[in-house]
């Protein structure tokens, strides 16, 4: 016996044509979830940037005096960064002497001669005086190198932003109504579409167009719940701040119900013969 083929759709077109309605709606939402915050971060762009706090500090001045002091005056010997020169010049990095600044001034000021051991290596050697460094010059290499040779960044004058030139950026509002008339052009787009990519059909007479048109819908519903969704959502504030755990249960979760929900959509529209 052979089974009966489902009859073709004979409802009518206009009651067939109402189901383009859920498509629609779920298109515009899903442009408008993706538009607005970019629109939004437009619009914060042209927002007067709050002065970048000062970080610089005295220390950091005295750090940066150390580094030029210690650079013309001891690096040939003691080597950038004092790590010294084996057999010859004991380094100052890691040195236990160097904690204590009366000896390195005293030093500096009357220079050394003898045997000094450090980290367990024996030099034997001659540090000439110092005495045409001032006794700021002292300081400064002193603090830098007990701070275990640390040069801090130049300081940066803090950027003046004034705000977007006039006619450089679209206000808020613009930004808006651009995204409505794109919406208003997917809607009319969907509306004139709609009923072709979604009306029921005899595959056998199916038109290449409407196939085509019905692989576009397919794979782009596919990009946006599968990847463009999963993207903006983690792309969030709130998610961000999450533990990476969390983040990744998320994307999880979304990716997973993109899935399930392309299967259910597909295996729906097999069944009512509109793929």
């Amino acid at each position: 016996m052979t089974s009966a083929r489902r009859p073709h759709d004979t409802r009518d077109p206009r009651r067939r044509g109402l189901t383009v309605i859920p498509w629609v709606a779920a298109l515009v939402i899903s442009m408008l979830a993706m538009a607005l915050p970019n629109a939004a971060a437009a619009q914060d762009d042209g927002n007067p940037a709050e002065p970048v706090a000062e970080t610089d500090t005295e220390y950091d001045d005295l750090l940066r005096d150390g580094a030029a002091v210690y650079s013309s005056v001891c690096a040939s010997c003691h080597q950038p960064g004092g790590v010294g020169l084996s057999g010859r010049y004991p380094p100052l990095r890691d040195n236990p002497n160097v904690s204590d600044a009366a000896y390195i001034s005293e030093v500096i000021a009357n220079g050394r001669q003898g045997e000094i051991t450090v980290n367990g290596e024996t030099y034997n050697g001659v540090m000439p005086a110092q005495g045409s460094l001032s006794d700021a010059d002292v300081e400064a290499v002193i603090a830098y190198i007990q701070s275990g040779f640390t040069t801090p960044a130049s300081p940066v004058e803090a950027e003046v932003t004034t705000g977007p030139v006039a006619g450089t950026e679209l206000p808020l509002l613009a930004d808006y109504a651009w995204i409505g008339a794109f919406a208003m052009a997917a809607l009319v787009l969907a509306m004139v579409l709609g009923p072709r990519v979604i009306a029921a059909h005899d595959r056998r007479e199916l038109s290449w167009v409407d196939a085509w048109m019905k692989t576009a819908v397919i794979a782009v519903a596919g990009v946006v719940f599968t990847t463009v969704v999963p993207a903006k959502v983690l792309e969030n504030s709130t998610v961000q701040d999450l533990p990476r755990e969390a983040q990744d249960l998320i994307a999880v979760s979304l990716w997973g119900g993109g899935i399930v929900v392309m299967i259910g959509a597909l295996w729906y529209a097999h069944r009512e013969r509109r793929i």
